[in-house]
């Protein structure tokens, strides 16, 4: 190591070289007090970088603890909200909520002492250590002194050459110049690095003092303020306590209450239930349904086990059988028949123009739902209006300019086809039959607000640039954790829980789909706990994750060497093998550590449709997985509460409804498994849940039955696809009433509601995200996941259907009561049909001028307003409403200035445009 000069040396040499400058050594150190300085830069670059580190740890501790305390008070005002719940409940109960909100809202406000305490203490010192004393790059604080260097090494080597010159010139020899000589003459540029180096040396010394003891006084008083905070902590909670000590009694006792209440309603349902009759009518002509839009369900408050429906498009019928046993049989029938119909439409969908028709009527069946889902009358993007294009892998619909730009991001982000042009596969439509575009954008376009939002007239580069981000850069999604394995954790748990919604989160903070997955034995992926947890409702779960994850990734093995199609093999995930092999083919042909391929497996368990699967999939028939075979639930809202209901007597005499103006969206039912059914339900399921479960009703796949061995079963084959049956449906006696809103004042007259549907049935699970604006970059939480809600419960009084095998078509009823022959379906005209018309058309009337929308102003209201219904708008004269959107003519939904919380219909009678 280098020869280096302490402090004490320098201050003594130099003092002498002041003193004495002929008599000074100080020449003889200069070397030294250059390596001294370039030691301490080492040092001084390394403590740079350290201090650095420790600012950044700060600054993310400090960010972490506010976004916490912001968490926290969000947490504190939901709380209060809840006790504020319009449901009556006991006093002790609201007072409870309030208190644990008030001993939330202090533990905030400590918390938020102590981040103060952390910038100001911590994060400000450091802040400033690093821009002043510290400042720069490694080099920057010795310029002056190398600066100064140099010059008394120019004026040295002058000196020394003029000296040499002169002794050569009187005949002498000069080796060596020492110091004494030029002392003099070199005195102005010793003193210069002298006074360079000394100016070094303090900076240096208050660095060291900075860094070491100003740092820890900093880190001593932060640790002072957090033992505080403890203990200020622990205070409030021990005085909380003796409170939770009361509340835990007074709970007990309202729960004993409330569950002697409940037993009695239970009580009398059962009673109710009894009271129920049942029969059957032969006279009616034979209804022909096809199997591939129908589903077979319990009914799940039946109290003899002996009911059964069967869910065609626009009606329900209601099946009585003798025993348990024989309904059993029946369904075991029914679903048989339609898994082989099924199966015989999609492979041979090719060879019978029947079948082949049947394929697109299904097809069809499942586009019309889904154009109906929350969001999908507008584009997902830009909100132009009947977008024409789905994109399959993101299970949305767009419009074709935006179709345009999703095609240049490549088909690893988007995969795009027309819902109108192409011939869609089943499986293409698993994604857009439960996302929807309402509750995809409620995730990636969170922090966007209306004036970022894209319209339909925007150019193109703005759509490009919008676009990109969205679904490229996922810039519009609010990131709810930082941490990769918190993300793999969120991810496991949207499998587990079947959460399309957090599934899509997860993605959209950029985790990696096909990770292996935390606590896993098998060091499984995302995609391997995906197949074995399907049960029928979760394929569009497999779904998602094929088509988002790299395709090179979709054939990682686990500890056992097993690809996710070997485990489809394994487990005869039929129709997640469809999803692998439709996407990558080549994966039939990976061995596991046993030297086994997926067809090995399956055959070695003897699963026939695996086996067949894989060998298409060796033979390059990729047509064969274009379909899947799913109860795809083509029933909505509507049909219970509209359709069930009347039976085929109450329609003889009923005119013809319109079905098209209803005040709520239809919401998608969802039924339970055919002899399954969830044994505990939640009950309240409020306005904005109902609306959020429209989409993420998920469908299920009835379970196999053995088909029994009866004559009176006979009548139905596996290859029927039309089921005939008596056209009676069932029959339910209910009273139409208009929802309405009774002003307090002299109010105009209030406009008619149409009969609103039935509310879906409480689930046991809800999960609804909290809107705010304006939504911060990042809010680390925790979601919450939902299950899918079941369907809502069948009237009281049905009528028996008897089956038959009698092909003839159900009768329609025109609006006098009588039978007409059924019409064809409409079909859209093609461009060849165009051509082909007469030149004598009349030409087409002009568009009507369109209305301007009310959505986004703001609205007086005239008069004071008490709502009826639990969807509708309580307010006074002269509070200001935002409308958020039509609901119908008449009706308008819109929220209260400054109390987004007060959220409903209102009448557009009762308001005036506020100027």
């Amino acid at each position: 190591m280098p020869e280096q000069i302490t402090v004490s040396d320098f201050l003594k040499e130099t003092w002498d070289d002041y003193n004495s400058p002929t008599t000074s050594s100080f020449t003889k150190r200069l070397s030294q007090c250059r390596n001294t300085v370039n030691s301490l830069e080492e040092k001084l670059d390394v403590d740079r970088s350290s201090v650095s580190k420790m600012k950044k740890s700060v600054k993310a501790l400090y960010n972490s603890i506010k976004k916490h305390v912001e968490n926290e008070d969000t947490l504190a005002e939901n709380i209060e909200h809840v006790g504020e719940s319009q449901l009556e409940q006991e006093p002790c109960v609201d007072d409870a909520f309030n208190k644990f909100s008030t001993v939330t809202k202090e533990l905030s406000g400590s918390m938020n002492e102590l981040v103060s305490k952390l910038h100001s203490m911590l994060l400000f010192p450091l802040d400033t250590f690093l821009k002043n004393d510290l400042k720069g790059v490694k080099g920057d604080l010795r310029k002056p002194l190398d600066k100064t260097w140099k010059d008394y090494e120019t004026k040295f080597s002058k000196i020394e050459k003029e000296k040499r010159q002169l002794a050569k010139e009187v005949g002498m020899t000069r080796e060596t110049i020492t110091g004494a000589e030029i002392a003099e003459e070199m005195e102005k540029e010793r003193k210069v690095f002298q006074l360079q180096l000394c100016e070094y040396l303090i900076r240096v010394n208050e660095i060291k003092t900075k860094k070491g003891v100003d740092l820890l006084l900093h880190l001593v008083d932060y640790y002072r303020a957090l033992t505080m905070f403890f203990q200020e902590g622990l205070k409030t909670i021990n005085h909380f306590q003796s409170f939770i000590d009361k509340l835990v009694t007074q709970l007990e006792t309202i729960k004993r209450t409330q569950n002697q209440e409940r037993n009695e309603l239970v009580k009398l349902r059962d009673a109710l239930k009894g009271s129920m009759a049942s029969y059957k009518e032969e006279s009616k002509d034979p209804v022909k349904l096809n199997l591939l839009t129908c589903q077979v369900k319990l009914v799940h408050d039946d109290p003899g086990k002996k009911c059964f429906d069967l869910v065609s498009q626009n009606r329900t019928y209601h099946f009585q059988a003798e025993d348990e046993e024989s309904m059993k049989e029946w369904i075991s029938v029914l679903n048989n028949a339609k898994e082989q119909v099924l199966m015989k439409a999609f492979h041979d969908n090719t060879n019978s123009p029947c079948i082949n028709q049947n394929v697109k009527e299904l097809t069809g069946s499942i586009l019309q739902i889904v154009k109906r889902l929350p969001g999908n009358n507008v584009c997902c993007d830009c909100n132009a209006k009947d977008p024409e294009w789905l994109s399959t892998n993101l299970g949305v619909l767009i419009c074709l300019e935006c179709c345009g730009i999703h095609r240049q991001l490549g088909v690893h982000i988007s995969r795009t086809q027309s819902i109108v042009i192409d011939e869609l596969g089943t499986s293409q439509l698993l994604l857009a039959r439960v996302v929807g575009n309402q509750n995809f954008n409620e995730i990636v376009e969170a922090k966007v607000d209306q004036t970022m939002k894209l319209k339909p007239s925007s150019p193109m580069e703005e759509r490009l640039h919008y676009i990109k981000a969205k679904y490229e850069q996922h810039k519009y999604a609010i990131i709810t954790s930082t941490d990769k394995e918190d993300l793999k954790q969120d991810l496991k748990q949207a499998i587990i829980q079947q959460d399309i919604g957090a599934l899509i989160q997860v993605y959209a903070e950029g985790a990696d789909l096909m990770t292996e997955l935390p606590d896993d034995e098998n060091s499984g992926t995302a995609l391997h706990l995906a197949i074995e947890k399907e049960d029928g409702y979760s394929l569009h779960i497999v779904d998602f994750i094929v088509q988002n994850s790299h395709l090179n990734s979709l054939g990682h093995k686990n500890k056992q060497g097993n690809t996710a199609l070997h485990v489809c093999s394994l487990l005869n995930k039929t129709e997640c093998m469809k999803l692998i092999l439709r996407t990558q083919p080549e994966l039939a042909n990976v061995e596991n550590n046993d030297s086994q391929t997926p067809l090995d497996i399956a055959k070695e368990n003897n699963h026939e449709i695996c086996i067949d699967l894989l060998k298409a999939a060796l033979q390059g028939r990729k047509d064969v997985f274009g379909n899947v075979n799913v109860d795809w639930d083509l029933t909505y809202e509507e049909h219970f509460g509209e359709d069930q209901g009347y039976s085929d007597d109450d329609l003889e005499s009923t005119p013809e409804r319109n079905n098209k103006n209803r005040s709520r969206p239809p919401s998608l039912v969802t039924g339970a498994s055919t002899l399954e059914l969830p044994s505990n339900q939640k009950e309240g399921l409020d306005a904005r849940d109902r609306a959020l479960s429209q989409s993420q009703a998920l469908y299920m796949k009835p379970k196999n039955f053995t088909v029994p061995n009866a004559a009176n079963l006979q009548n139905i084959t596996a290859s029927q696809p039309n089921l005939a049956m008596n056209s009676s449906t069932n029959h339910h006696d209910s009273l139409q009433s208009h929802d309405k809103i009774s002003p307090s004042g002299n109010g105009p007259p209030l406009p008619p509601r149409m009969k609103k549907p039935p509310p879906p049935p409480p689930s046991d699970k809800k999960h609804a995200r909290n809107k705010s604006e304006p939504f911060p970059a990042e809010v680390i939480h925790r979601r919450s996941i939902s299950d899918p809600p079941s369907r809502p419960p069948p009237p009281e009084f049905r009528k028996t259907i008897a089956l038959s095998s009698r092909p003839s078509p159900p009768p329609e009823i025109d609006k006098t009561g009588v039978g007409v022959t059924p019409s064809p379906r409409p079909r859209a005209k093609s461009n060849s049909d165009d051509s082909k018309s007469s030149g004598t058309e009349t030409p087409p009337l002009p568009l009507p001028r369109k209305k301007k929308s009310p959505v986004g102003q703001k609205f007086q209201a005239l008069f004071d307003c008490d709502a009826d219904n639990d969807d509708e708008l309580t307010f006074a004269e002269g509070e200001i409403i935002l409308v958020l959107r039509e609901e119908e003519d008449d009706w308008w939904e819109g929220t209260i200035e400054g109390h987004p919380e007060r959220r409903g219909l209102f009448p557009k009678t009762f308001v005036q445009p506020l100027s």
